[in-house]
């Protein structure tokens, strides 16, 4: 199977992570069927009542193996100069919206399972594909959840096809976020009788300020193996459309921290919820995507290291399903193309990237499949 090929199909879904990924993921299905893999399909309707459906593929007999790992929702696309759901070939680069996050990796897994036959593999190999990875991993923590063919496998060992350059990725920050409420009540507000939400909101989110400075500075929140060495704290605000003479009723906003590997927070949300009720705010914690920490003498690690000829395995910023699936499984994350390329306008990938992904997946299941 042509990667470059599979991955002009793919992108010419339009998955965007708040609209069904079905038709896509059942094109990726029937390439997987043609790839030799039987198909485990897991629909699940997400929170906005939007039909979602993850696969499980399977290869081989038996137990243990391998799995290639990645999700084809992606980032909505605007902007572009033509349809990014269109792949454009420039030279040596192919152009549109998931070639590099993360359909072009997808493509790569199902083109190394096509190379190998039943017969070659000692252990099966697995391609799981998820839905909505942008959207808090919950397409993987369905499939952790429901996954019976992933249940049986005693699979240990996998691979994260996120853009990685075929860098070894052994860690990365995980993510905790924070959704905030306030509420207050709504008169004209000449009146001076009403109770304006946004009061009650603002100093919430000065104590989250000075929360993000002691992540910058207490030496017990810093890791100097990730850059940046500190749990990043990003602030989104909901609303602002209330008429200027009336007190605001309600307000709202969304606090997302990325933890480092090792690092206990409990005492920090514990804190953040006394500060909440001190304020008058309404908070919910959703704590379940655990930062990825594979140790370096794992067999994945130093096997990837041997396989893309490299020294060390890196950290990244930047969260994966990982969050999900290295709770049960020993990863790495490795795939072709750059992280930088994702999420942006004319999003592109090397085809030579692709290519070499197929090759170093190929050795990777020789030396864990076969």
């Amino acid at each position: 199977m042509d990667p470059v090929q599979l991955t002009r199909e793919f992108v010419s879904f339009n998955s965007t992570s708040y609209l069904s990924n079905v038709d896509c993921s059942n094109a990726m299905a029937e390439r997987m069927h043609d790839a030799g893999l039987t198909v485990e399909r897991i629909p699940y309707t997400d929170p906005n009542g939007v039909s979602k459906l993850n696969l499980v593929g399977k290869k081989g007999n038996g137990t243990g193996g391998l799995a290639l790992m990645g999700h084809n929702d992606v980032v909505p696309a605007e902007g572009w100069a033509w349809d990014p759901f269109e792949v454009v070939e420039k030279g040596s680069r192919i152009y549109g919206r998931g070639v590099a996050d993360m359909k072009g990796s997808v493509a790569c897994m199902i083109a190394t399972a096509s190379h190998f036959s039943i017969d070659e593999l000692k252990q099966p190999i697995y391609v799981v594909v998820t839905g909505d990875e942008e959207i808090n991993c919950g397409g993987a923590d369905v499939v952790a959840q429901k996954s019976e063919v992933l249940k049986e496998s005693n699979v240990r060992y996998g691979i994260i096809g996120e853009p990685t350059l075929l860098d070894v990725v052994h860690a990365h920050k995980g993510s905790v976020k924070i959704s905030v409420t306030a509420t207050g009540k709504a008169t004209h507000s000449s009146m001076g009788t009403g109770i304006n939400a946004n009061h009650k909101l603002i100093p919430f989110l000065n104590d989250m300020l000075a929360i993000d400075r002691e992540l910058k500075t207490n030496e017990k929140y810093l890791n100097n193996a990730f850059t940046p060495p500190h749990a990043t704290l990003n602030t989104v605000i909901h609303g602002g459309e209330q008429a200027s003479n009336i007190t605001t009723p309600e307000s709202g906003a969304t606090l997302n921290m990325r933890p480092m590997p090792g690092q206990d927070f409990a005492p920090l949300l514990d804190k953040i919820r006394t500060l909440a009720e001190e304020r008058e705010v309404h908070i919910d914690i959703y704590d379940g995507l655990a930062p990825l920490h594979t140790p370096v003498e794992s067999r994945i690690v130093q096997e990837s290291l041997s396989v893309t000829n490299k020294s060390e395995p890196k950290t990244v910023a930047y969260g994966t399903d990982g969050m999900i699936f290295g709770k049960t499984m020993e990863l790495v994350v490795l795939g072709p193309g750059n992280i930088q390329q994702a999420h942006t306008i004319d999003e592109w990938i090397e085809i030579e990237q692709l290519h070499q992904a197929v090759d170093t997946f190929s050795e990777m299941v020789r030396r864990f499949c076969s």
